[in-house]
């Protein structure tokens, strides 16, 4: 627990000491665990902005001065104390929880406490010295929390919709019920309004989802999701946004006992591959190269559901190139 992370930072020509704390972040609270050259501590600060300050003059306490902090991606609640900590000049790492949850296997721990994720994940940051993570521009988060408020408020109008249909409706039941329909539909064409004020606001996003609604079967709410969850900057290539929204292949097979069928590895963005299935049908249907694509999938025998998902990554790889390589333009995309 108390080796030292070394050649995180080299100055000069020499390797400096650099301290590392995990943390397990949860709605309320976070668990910080920081483990130095002479030792180690451990302590709990409340998820707010007094918390991180708190956090911050405690690492300064304890004489830290150069810190790797490392958390996992798990919901949103780790967003506001990573934004701080990068913003007061620390070296942050953001890890998909899956990384840490294999690492913790293979020490073969038993016990599963905030502590000891805590500790957990300063362990793995100490021996896996994982990629640092830099904030997506203010627009770009602002973008991401308009297309969540509206999936919010869509989804429970499709809710009320089921409960209209499952249950009678007196005459007061019934005007109360249109009446939270028209207020929801209110509610989104506000929140529309307002996400296209933000696109006219930032021409670079805008931009960027004026790119990615020239492919087929890509409308405007998926070209905004694209561009605000698909962080192109931190992907080497068309593989990697793939992997990164969990549409790679994996498969299993060893030796001659284990033959089992390839499949998707889901490690990765589920909400990015969620909004790209709907996507991907309509593009089966209206996109000329990937109907063509989808059809001969079919006739090799391809079950539906491997169709769409294989329409899925295409889709994804064409969403890449738009955006990253200005020779690959909407003809090519079409």
């Amino acid at each position: 627990m108390h080796e030292v992370v070394r050649n995180r930072y080299t100055t000069y020509g020499e390797t400096s000491y650099v301290d590392v704390v995990g943390i397990d972040v949860s709605k309320d609270n976070f668990h910080a665990c920081l483990l130095q050259r002479s030792g180690g501590a451990r302590k709990v600060f409340a998820n707010s902005a007094k918390g991180y300050k708190q956090m911050l003059s405690w690492l300064k306490n304890r004489r830290c001065t150069k810190v790797h902090a490392c958390m996992e991606a798990t919901g949103a609640y780790w967003l506001g104390l990573a934004t701080a900590l990068h913003s007061a000049g620390m070296d942050v790492s953001v890890v998909n929880p899956s990384r840490t949850a294999l690492f913790a296997r293979s020490q073969l721990r038993r016990t599963k406490t905030d502590h000891v994720d805590a500790q957990m994940i300063a362990e793995f940051c100490k021996t896996q010295n994982p990629a640092s993570w830099t904030p997506p521009p203010p627009e770009t988060l602002e973008l991401r929390g308009f297309l969540t408020y509206r999936a919010q408020l869509v989804a429970e109008k499709i809710r009320l919709k089921q409960i209209a249909e499952q249950v009678h409706l007196a005459a007061d039941l019934r005007k109360l019920h249109a009446k939270q329909i028209k207020s929801l539909d209110a509610a989104i064409a506000t929140v529309e309004k307002s996400k296209r004020s933000l696109l006219r606001s930032h021409r670079n996003l805008a931009l960027q989802v004026e790119k990615l609604t020239s492919i087929q079967g890509v409308g405007f709410i998926t070209a905004a999701a694209i561009a605000a969850k698909l962080p192109t900057e931190r992907l080497r290539d068309s593989k990697a946004a793939a992997a990164y929204i969990g549409l790679s292949p994996r498969e299993r097979q060893s030796g001659t006992s284990i033959n089992g069928k390839p499949r998707i590895c889901k490690t990765g963005n589920a909400e990015l591959r969620r909004d790209l299935y709907m996507p991907a049908l309509v593009a089966i249907r209206y996109n000329p190269v990937l109907r063509t694509f989808a059809e001969r999938l079919a006739a090799r025998g391809k079950p539906p559901k491997v169709i769409i998902i294989a329409v899925m990554r295409k889709l994804i790889v064409l969403a890449f190139r738009l955006l990253t390589d200005p020779n690959f333009g909407p003809a090519v995309s079409a």
